[in-house]
């Protein structure tokens, strides 16, 4: 005799006390969803450093130098006008490089404002950068002293507080544009074994390396500590569960890293680990090295004389 339930066709509603309300993400799913956000950002970055792209035909070791030249010249510039040529011409490399804007541009201006506009607003403001007065924010009938400093009777955003604070602005976001293309356009071991190249002590290299690939086993753990979290939830938590949940689990974290570092330095000095990471890939100057040699030189020369030009 079957049971009526498994003669029932169509969609049967679920357990009120089992429902997920649709639109609502708890704290583990939002959790686990950064987690997986992570990964997703990195296998991009290597399907980016696959492509055929002008930048990754360039050796490494001539790609962190002309890039570090390029950086270096950024700093000596006092123009807005040829920081923002540089910007276009970094765009240019971009998508010579294949790589998306909407991957791209993101990565550079999430951390601008965050980090350098926080620096650069006071600077807007006559009481550090005196100047001509742009936008009147508030006005003192008597003199006010902070201290041995005495206030300004207005208090204004100044023509040059502006300049100054957009050029600054626009260093750090150029100079973070490059570094962000060297990254997509270059595997994580070359650019290591490059730096080794160009005599940047091991210790140092070693120390990124292994910090790198632990990130990702770590994040890889506590990802798999959510999924079996979330495989044995039959109805939906509060937030406060959820937190309280997590915050539990960071003590566990702590001890299985270590346990982890431990195992993993035990299992490489047992295979003949002399504090040196062997790469087998060679690196060879061809052709396009030279080509793109000469023209970061003549484009920084260049940029250095007009500089000169409008001093």
């Amino acid at each position: 005799m079957i049971p009526n339930w498994l003669e029932t066709k169509g969609n049967i509603a679920p357990c009120p006390c089992c429902k997920v309300w649709a639109g609502k993400e708890g704290f583990l799913e939002r959790t686990l969803r950064e987690i997986t956000s992570f990964f997703r950002d990195g296998l991009v970055s290597e399907e980016y450093v696959n492509k055929d792209g002008v930048l990754q035909k360039i050796d490494p070791r001539v790609k962190i130098v002309s890039l570090m030249l390029l950086i270096i010249e950024i700093s000596l510039l006092r123009h807005i006008f040829l920081i923002a040529c540089l910007y276009l011409f970094i765009l240019l490399l971009v998508n010579l490089s294949k790589i998306p804007f909407r991957t791209f541009i993101p990565r550079v201006w999430l951390f601008i404002p965050l980090f350098s506009g926080i620096i650069a607003i006071p600077s807007l403001f006559n009481i550090f950068v005196s100047g001509e007065p742009l936008l009147t924010l508030m006005k003192f009938e008597d003199k006010v002293f902070i201290g041995p400093f005495e206030i300004p009777e207005a208090i204004s955003i100044t023509k040059q507080g502006l300049s100054t604070a957009t050029l600054f602005v626009m260093r750090v976001a150029t100079s973070v544009s490059l570094v962000v293309l060297l990254l997509l356009t270059t595997r994580w071991q070359h650019l290591l074994k490059s730096l080794r190249t160009l005599h940047v002590p091991q210790m140092f290299t070693f120390i990124i390396s292994m910090t790198y690939r632990y990130i990702h086993l770590l994040l890889r753990l506590i990802e798999e500590i959510h999924l079996a979290k979330k495989s044995r939830i039959i109805k939906k938590t509060t937030i406060g569960e959820g937190q309280r949940w997590v915050t539990s689990q960071m003590g566990v974290i702590l001890k299985r890293s270590l346990k982890m570092s431990e195992d993993v330095y035990s299992a490489m000095v047992s295979r003949g680990f002399a504090n040196d990471v062997k790469i087998l890939d060679t690196f060879m100057i061809r052709r396009i090295d030279y080509l793109w040699s000469i023209f970061s030189i003549i484009l920084i020369s260049f940029m250095i004389g007009l500089n000169r030009m409008l001093d």
